[in-house]
């Protein structure tokens, strides 16, 4: 198991976009290893909800490119604790 992290860890060493950025780039490999696990056992209903979850990370991703600060801080928030929460499981 990872140890926790927060949205503005120390030694993320970059602006809200790109701490942003990496927390969902790090969901997004989560969900990737998860459909790749599914897809190899059959689960076709995991590997289309996972899949709907990396549409979404994907969208979030590109809507990064015109957000401001407060948006990009409150993205790198979220997909902390989505992180954290995927990682406990």
């Amino acid at each position: 198991m990872h140890a926790s992290e927060s949205a503005s860890s120390a030694g993320d060493g970059g602006s809200p976009t790109e701490v942003a950025r990496q927390r969902i780039d790090a969901v997004v490999t989560w969900y990737t290893k998860e459909v790749m696990t599914a897809r190899r056992s059959g689960n076709q209903q995991r590997q289309d909800a996972l899949t709907a979850q990396l549409q979404a990370c994907a969208a979030d991703r590109n809507r990064l490119a015109d957000a401001g600060p407060e948006e990009a801080e409150r993205l790198a928030a979220v997909y902390t604790e989505r992180l954290n929460a995927l990682r406990s499981q």
